[in-house]
């Protein structure tokens, strides 16, 4: 099934592409669909993204516009046609 993957920021210039279509399995889920996307990253965008196998602290998960920590996680399963995204968590002082 494909889902759309959108990043932002360091994700989409290591990536090279704001908005990919990505092929999963039924019954995927969020996180396995951002780890589908890293492997064909590169060992850069995986160590920006993943720590210890989870997403890192330093970004957002995004479902279908809704942050994934309100939804449940990233164990979320997705469905065809599904919205990915990976924000960079900005802070100010």
């Amino acid at each position: 099934m494909l889902v759309r993957f959108k990043s932002f920021g360091p994700v989409r210039r290591l990536l090279g592409h704001q908005v990919i279509e990505v092929d999963v399995p039924d019954g995927s889920t969020v996180l396995q669909v951002i780890q589908k996307v890293v492997e064909g990253g590169g060992e850069s965008l995986r160590d920006l993204v993943l720590e210890n196998g989870n997403i890192g602290g330093n970004l957002i998960v995004m479902l279908n516009k809704r942050d994934v920590a309100t939804l449940g996680g990233t164990a979320i399963v997705v469905t065809e046609g599904d919205e990915v995204a990976l924000l960079p968590h900005v802070q100010g002082g």
